[in-house]
């Protein structure tokens, strides 16, 4: 046989060859894909010893124990009473009991004096409180709250204060250091604040251990607001979110706007608190999309990789008819809101069993990041408060992968076999192996080596990561085509 013979007799059988690529590609294109619908999945661990439930209380967690601190409410009939502030520390322990999770509350423990609507942290070196207030005052003291798991006692210490008084305030952890922003200098909401303070708590026992002033969000002064902490595609940043404000003559006004602060971005030398200049360039602040809602007073913690997930908040549709509806109040709506803060969008997270306000969303077991998600007591309506205490994991909803998934899977596997197997037989020597005997054309051998390079990062990773940053990323993966 010549040799151009033999170049028609392998011509001759290139359909058969482009079939299997059309086959394999095909399969590969229709194959469905896998994946499962997060849920939400709340249960109930043992009520609060308060009866009456608190809001506005403490809440952090140290040394594997859940704290609640402090708090206000209204006694039964909650229409005919006055608020009452409250100074006592309960406890929940859990135990692992023959494979199971046992809790019990620990009591007994006591506040320096009846304290609510602060601002609470959970951080290696105990559950760090800011502020408060109380009947007649509203307070700049700071302190920690630790548990000592072996004597079973509340240690209390006491911090530098805050740079002025400060209730129905929020704060964040971002590393070693504490955030805390908005908030009022009175019971009044008139003296709602433009405040950013910054504690680095690395430097607990040194003198050099002291609240900073840090540049504010460039929007209006607030209380109420939800403040929390994510990674934003580069670095971890705090997240300002709703609230509500009153001018001294003026209705409530409840907000939606969000705010983003990137402490990588900030140089504390270039600002001035006297003057409010900040001369260094770039700017820590940026405003993101509006909350589909006001979430005032609501809960919100930090899910996954760069979601948020809103829990809980009032919407202000019926601040004005709480006095008029008193038991008739509906409470506030009950559901979730999920905010992604690489491409700045906000999403419906669904329904929620209860919408607990004026309280904090901590997270309660060995993996912090990834740990259940507990919400301790609070406000459910005006002037009612509940002593449950919630539990919430993210919860997988899929189904199996089932019998079509599995033959489509089985059906592929045997072709890329058969392939091999066929293919593996017209190989003579290296060079039909590596160039295809030299018969493949270059736009094909370009095509081959580009698909080689792919995988899910070229599909999935790369655009996010070029979306949240810039194109660099994107430059690179190019590369291969050139």
């Amino acid at each position: 046989m010549t040799h151009n013979q033999a170049g028609s007799s392998v011509r001759k059988k290139e359909p058969g060859r482009y079939a299997l690529h059309l086959v394999s590609f095909l399969m590969i294109s229709f194959l469905p894909a896998m994946g499962s619908a997060a849920e939400l999945q709340w249960e109930e661990l043992p009520p609060l010893p308060n009866a009456d439930g608190v809001a506005g209380p403490f809440v952090g967690v140290h040394q594997d124990a859940l704290i609640v601190a402090g708090g206000a409410n209204f006694p039964e009939p909650v229409w005919e009473s006055q608020k009452e502030w409250h100074d006592d520390i309960f406890v929940l322990v859990r135990e692992l009991r023959h494979g199971n999770e046992n809790y019990h509350w620990e009591t007994g423990f006591k506040l320096e004096r009846p304290l609510a609507y602060g601002a609470s942290v959970s951080t290696p070196y105990g559950v760090l409180c800011v502020g408060g207030n109380d009947a007649q005052n509203t307070y700049a003291d700071v302190f920690l709250l630790r548990w000592n798991a072996t004597d079973k006692t509340i240690e209390q210490e006491q911090l530098p204060c805050l740079p002025r008084p400060c209730a129905f305030t929020g704060a964040a952890l971002i590393g070693n250091t504490v955030y805390v922003a908005g908030g009022a200098a009175g019971a009044a909401l008139e003296s709602a604040m433009r405040n950013f303070w910054s504690l680095d708590l690395s430097k607990i026992g040194s003198d050099t251990l002291t609240w900073r002033e840090t540049l504010p969000w460039p929007g209006a002064s607030r209380a109420f607001s939800i403040v929390t902490a994510q990674h934003n595609g580069t670095h971890d940043c705090l997240y300002i979110i709703s609230g509500r404000r009153q001018e001294a003559v003026g209705d409530v006004e409840f907000l939606t706007d969000v705010y983003e602060f990137n402490p990588a971005r900030y140089d504390s030398a270039a600002y001035d608190p006297a003057t409010g200049a900040y001369t260094a360039g770039g700017e820590p602040w940026r405003r993101r999309a509006d909350v589909p809602r006001c979430v005032m007073a609501g809960v919100g913690i930090a899910l996954g990789q760069s979601h948020l997930l809103i829990l809980g908040g009032a919407d202000g549709s019926l601040f004005h008819q709480a006095d008029m509806l008193k038991d008739a109040h509906p409470g506030f709506p009950k559901k979730a809101l999920a905010y992604h803060t690489i491409t700045n969008t906000w999403v419906d997270a669904g329904p929620m069993p209860a919408n607990h306000v004026t309280t904090t969303a901590v997270r309660w077991g060995d993996d912090s990041a990834n740990a259940p998600i507990i919400i301790p007591s609070g406000e459910i309506r005006p002037r009612v408060r509940t002593p449950r205490i919630w539990r919430i994991r993210p919860a997988q909803s899929g189904g199996h992968f089932g019998v079509v998934n599995f033959a489509v899977l089985g059906l592929y596997l045997a072709v890329m076999i058969g392939m091999g197997v066929f293919f593996a037989f017209r190989n003579k020597v290296a060079d039909d192996f590596f160039r295809g005997g030299q018969r493949v054309p270059w736009f094909v051998a370009g095509m081959s080596i580009f698909a080689t390079m792919l995988s899910s990062i070229t599909f999935m990773a790369i655009p996010a990561k070029t979306y949240a940053t810039d194109w660099v990323y994107f430059l690179v993966n190019m590369m291969a085509v050139a």
